[in-house]
């Protein structure tokens, strides 16, 4: 096989792979406008935010409460252990106590209006998480042929992309170096078949020097008016 074919074949595979990865970017495109399931993300977004400063606050007021039980607990215990004689200090010890509490009584408060905040705040993501999953499975079952053709294009785009790496072992580096430049030049097309003695790509005649050393095969021929590589066509 001549190096114009096998650049020839190359750029079937090519030209394939462009095809296939274009229609995976449409198709990417079409799935990606969802304007349902964008809202119902955004929702469940929001309402995990809301959510996580109400927690963080219920567990300060845990850890105060526990705090102000045990700086309570730790207060009593030496009011009652008869080592304290002085009644002042006594007195102040017991008010202390009854300060402390007051402050938990007043945490305990705070903490039960929080923790129906963040019960509330839980049940509108859990609500949000099952409209998300309605809204997921509604454009599942819509766009169910995109994502059929989507994993039939990418099993597709795998199998051309092997395809190519068994075919470059045959293109010689100096033929690969002209087959990159042209495809740039000529919008992925820099090989043309030549059918009867006319380029298929731009429909010159070419000349009979032209004609019969494309034939021979044993360099590669240049399309006299659009300089593309020719392959004769069999």
């Amino acid at each position: 096989m001549s190096q114009a074919e096998v650049l020839y074949n190359l750029q079937k595979i090519d030209l394939q792979i462009i095809r296939v990865k274009k229609r995976l970017n449409e198709i990417a495109l079409l799935l990606k406008d969802n304007v349902a399931v964008t809202e119902a993300q955004n929702q469940v977004a929001a309402a995990e935010k809301k959510l996580i400063p109400l927690k963080t606050q219920a567990r300060n007021l845990e850890f105060d409460i526990q705090s102000t039980v045990e700086k309570s607990k730790g207060t009593e215990e030496l009011l009652y252990s008869g080592r304290v004689k002085n009644p002042k200090e006594m007195r102040e010890m017991q008010q202390e106590i009854d300060s402390l509490k007051k402050r938990r009584g007043d945490l305990e408060d705070r903490l039960l209006e929080v923790m129906m905040t963040v019960e509330e705040a839980e049940g509108e993501l859990q609500n949000n998480q099952s409209n998300l999953i309605t809204s997921q499975s509604a454009w599942a079952n819509q766009n169910q042929a995109l994502l059929d053709e989507q994993a039939k294009l990418q099993t597709q785009l795998t199998a051309e992309q092997e395809r190519r790496k068994t075919a470059l072992p045959n293109v010689k580096p100096e033929s690969l170096k002209i087959y990159d430049t042209l495809k740039g030049k000529k919008a992925n097309h820099p090989i043309a078949l030549m059918q009867d003695r006319s380029c298929a790509a731009c429909g010159i005649e070419q000349t009979l020097a032209i004609v019969t050393e494309a034939k021979r095969g044993e360099t590669l021929v240049y399309c006299l008016n659009c300089e593309r590589i020719l392959v004769p066509h069999n």
